[in-house]
């Protein structure tokens, strides 16, 4: 008992260490859907969670509404219609502590592009009298930094949080058409075990080129010792293909670095999280 006892404790332990770490430098953003493929008459609500975990799809850390103090956030997540045009009804996130939760409604047939509103993100690094190397949000004009700072630099982050839902029969996912995205030919929400998908890798809606290194993780890793990242890297064009193994929701995940013509920002750099379901044979 006591060895169980301590065991649950060290993978506590690794587990927040971890946590800390992946919160720190941006990663473990993910949307969670209720369903990836509804059907019916009538329309269909899917539910949808958002957090920031170590943990795949365990929710940890919510998205703050910007609004300090309050119960929810009518900015944090948007959706495409199978024809294109954004959802008009308000997509109402709730802060719920360790996720944000809202309920989307499904009225027409075919594929809903579901993403997190793509807010960018300014963070300057910079070396202090140490010499050690730290961060804050904001420009280099903007942030608040010690007087002996050093090797000042501005980042411009845009990430992709997303995934994709089908109300009887699916259709070509509408694109956001800006930062990291997938694309077909493969449909996110036909695939299976046993079988290969191919996807494309679109930068600001054209192919983000060879090289590029996308991995590929199934959820529930706390439930296994080895989290089993599958990596695979763009070609020319954009595109990787994988075979899935085993049925289960997975994330999709990628950065690259872009050229940013913007005053008083010295680097800019994509992220991807796409939730993606995989059924059984």
């Amino acid at each position: 008992m006591k060895i169980n006892l301590l065991k649950t404790a060290l993978i506590g332990a690794l587990s927040l260490s971890a946590l800390v770490s992946t919160s720190a430098s941006a990663h473990g953003r993910w949307l969670l859907p209720s369903h990836t493929s509804l059907s019916g008459e009538k329309a269909h609500y899917v539910m949808i969670d958002a957090s920031i975990s170590n943990e795949t799809f365990a929710p940890d850390k919510a998205f703050k509404p910007k609004e300090k103090g309050a119960e929810y956030d009518d900015n944090l997540l948007m959706a495409l219609a199978p024809n294109g045009e954004p959802v008009s009804d308000t997509i109402r996130a709730y802060y719920l502590k360790r996720k944000s939760s809202a309920a989307i409604s499904l009225s027409e047939e075919g594929t809903y592009h579901i993403a997190m509103t793509q807010t960018p993100r300014y963070m300057t690094f910079y070396k202090d009298a140490q010499g050690k190397r730290k961060r804050v949000f904001g420009k280099k004009s903007e942030a608040k930094l010690p007087s002996d700072a050093t090797q000042i630099k501005t980042t411009k982050m845009i990430s992709t949080v997303d995934t994709f839902v089908s109300r009887n029969g699916t259709s070509k996912p509408a694109l956001l058409g800006k930062g990291l995205e997938l694309s077909g030919p493969t449909h996110p929400n036909d695939l299976f075990v046993g079988e290969s998908a191919k996807f494309q890798l679109l930068q600001d809606g054209k192919p983000a080129g060879s090289g590029i290194e996308v991995s590929i993780l199934k959820g529930d890793t706390r439930y296994r010792n080895e989290r089993g990242e599958v990596k695979v890297t763009t070609d020319k064009d954009g595109f990787f293909t994988t075979t899935w193994q085993e049925p289960g929701l997975y994330l999709i995940e990628t950065s690259s670095d872009v050229d940013v013509n913007e005053e008083g920002v010295d680097a800019g750099r994509y992220a991807l999280f796409t939730t993606l379901e995989v059924a059984p044979e």
